[in-house]
């Protein structure tokens, strides 16, 4: 009984004299851990009026903050223009926060050494194996500025676990008196903010962060084990010890997780491949715009050639920053130039994609001399029930023009008749077209695609190795093997589409498209599958 009464006095004594103002401890990382130094967190938020959404982001800048981006060769325009308007910020900024989250939990934090000397002796604490385990968010905001986003978070609880442990040695005890348990921090009121540029870099986007912060506003410590009654206070002298490694450590861990989403960035593909013939550029041509209520990017847009470079010349200006649905809730509106489309033409025209022979027609006679009788009365005469075949070739790159009314394109091609004879096909006549069609275009997944349908037709003699003859009565003929033949084989062409700009980590969602003069709108939502910071996990065997 005397000795524990004595073992009580001398760690209270020890403990108050700890509290102290005179007696001030002095606190070192433990050795085997990451040095922690009180001066580390050089990013402090300061909350004015102590009301959250007055918070003040205070800190040093990057050195490479003051960087403007790429200028580009001054020709650089913007086929395409991608716009997250207010309520795909707000989505993006849900999403965004819940990775840093996944990020940051669980962190592990270093361990903290502490002793004091007083006229009883020495005492050494440590408080160890400090793990951030998780943590809620119960508030987030965006915030747009001239030249970068903010991304604040606040009301924010966490929790954590440590180990404690301390040991008294004095000249009046013959032996060292020990203690040790285990501890629950929980973490109340915690904000925690971020301030990144947006900058074009080498054909995609580079965040620059200029401003990052973490603030505390309640510890509260519950210890087990041992005498936990009698160490409390011992313990709360490691309260703002624990604020500031945990402040240190939750800033040091966004800044590197918005560096891993940076990296991520310079890694994303400047071209999408379409298939053999063709891809799409999609590098970033210009800062992205930054409004109080949108964030634009505009990407090329242009289509390009696999196997040799494209001859399509770029209009003298692209689209501007800032075109979305302004009577829409959806969350992002992707514009698209007409020239984008009239590049992917030109690649196409170029490979020969847009020609095709037609000599297999199941269930029509077409393909028969006999059907052409009484419209080409010289070519069943010369070969009499032979068959045919029809040859369609586009004789110029078609050009598509968008308007508010829909979309229209025109075309010009020639269609060759031929004969097979001794085994061979044998062209006996050219007819030049022209044809006028409309298109609708529609959205299926993050592809853009199209369906054409013909509108006019005029028909010219080319030339001809069976004599002249009218061809004004092929009209109707040849409107119907256009409709029923030709066009079908765009169409499965066009149904493929095309990938639109959007990062692999969202599909397209409830998308709407608008017409308008000179470009189209494409209105939609988006959906969440995997990280911004990290790529999914590859699926292992088990899981599949």
């Amino acid at each position: 009984m005397g000795f524990t009464v004595l073992r009580v006095f001398l760690l209270s004594a020890s403990i108050s004299l700890l509290l102290l103002p005179g007696f001030s401890a002095k606190f070192e990382p433990s050795s085997n851990e990451t040095a922690y130094d009180g001066r580390y967190s050089k990013f402090k938020i300061v909350v004015e009026e102590t009301e959250a959404e007055n918070i003040v982001l205070t800190g040093n800048a990057s050195p490479d903050a003051s960087v403007s981006g790429d200028d580009g060769d001054g020709g650089n325009v913007a086929g395409i223009m991608v716009t997250l308007s207010e309520s795909g910020l707000t989505y993006a900024k849900e999403m965004l926060v819940n990775q840093l989250l996944e990020e940051i939990t669980p962190l592990m934090l270093p361990d903290i050494k502490t002793h004091t000397d007083s006229p009883l002796g020495r005492v050494d604490m440590e408080i160890s194996h400090i793990e951030l385990s998780g943590a809620n968010v119960s508030y987030s905001d965006v915030d747009l500025w001239k030249t970068g986003i903010t991304v604040f978070a606040g009301d924010i609880n966490a929790r954590i676990r440590l180990h404690w442990y301390f040991k008294f040695m004095s000249m009046f005890v013959p032996f060292p008196l020990s203690d040790r348990g285990w501890a629950d921090v929980e973490v109340n009121n915690m904000v925690a903010g971020v301030s990144f540029f947006l900058q074009a870099h080498n054909g995609t986007v580079r965040l620059t962060v200029v401003e990052c912060g973490t603030g505390i506003d309640d510890l509260d410590i519950q210890l087990q084990g041992g005498a936990s009654w009698l160490y409390q206070l011992f313990v709360y002298a490691f309260d703002e010890e624990i604020r500031a490694i945990l402040e240190a450590a939750i800033t040091k861990r966004i800044i590197a997780s918005i560096a891993q989403l940076d990296n991520n960035l310079q890694l994303l593909p400047r071209y999408l491949p379409i298939d053999d013939v063709s891809a799409v550029d999609v590098t970033i041509v210009q800062d992205p715009l930054v409004s109080l209520t949108f964030l634009s990017v505009g990407v090329r847009g242009e289509f390009t050639s696999l196997s040799k470079p494209s001859n399509f010349t770029f209009p003298d200006h692209g689209l501007p920053p800032g075109l979305f649905c302004n009577d829409s809730t959806k969350m992002v509106t992707i514009a698209l130039c007409d020239y984008v489309i009239n590049s992917a033409a030109a690649v196409y025209y170029e490979a020969g994609y847009l020609e095709w022979i037609v000599d297999e027609l199941p269930q029509e006679s077409w393909l028969n001399t006999h059907f052409w009788r009484w419209l080409i009365p010289q070519l069943y005469k010369k070969y009499p029930n032979t068959d045919m075949a029809l040859g369609f070739a586009s004789s110029a790159p078609p050009t598509v023009q968008l308007k508010t009314d829909g979309v229209t394109a025109n075309a010009v091609a020639d269609l060759t008749l031929s004969v097979k004879t001794e085994g061979k096909s044998l062209p006996v006549a050219c007819i030049s077209l022209a044809l006028s069609m409309d298109a609708i275009f529609n959205v299926v997944g993050n592809n853009i695609t199209a369906e054409a349908t013909l509108n006019d037709l005029t028909l010219e003699m080319n030339w001809s190795d069976i004599g002249n003859f009218p061809v004004n009565l092929l009209q109707p003929t040849l409107r119907t093997v256009i409709s029923r033949v030709i066009l079908p084989i765009l169409n499965r062409k066009l149904d493929h589409g095309f990938p639109l700009p959007v990062l692999s980590a969202v599909d397209l969602e409830n998308a709407d498209i608008r017409y308008e003069e000179g470009y189209i709108f494409i209105c939609s939502d988006v959906y969440y599958k995997f990280g911004f910071i990290k790529p999914p996990r590859p699926s292992t065997e088990a899981e599949m």
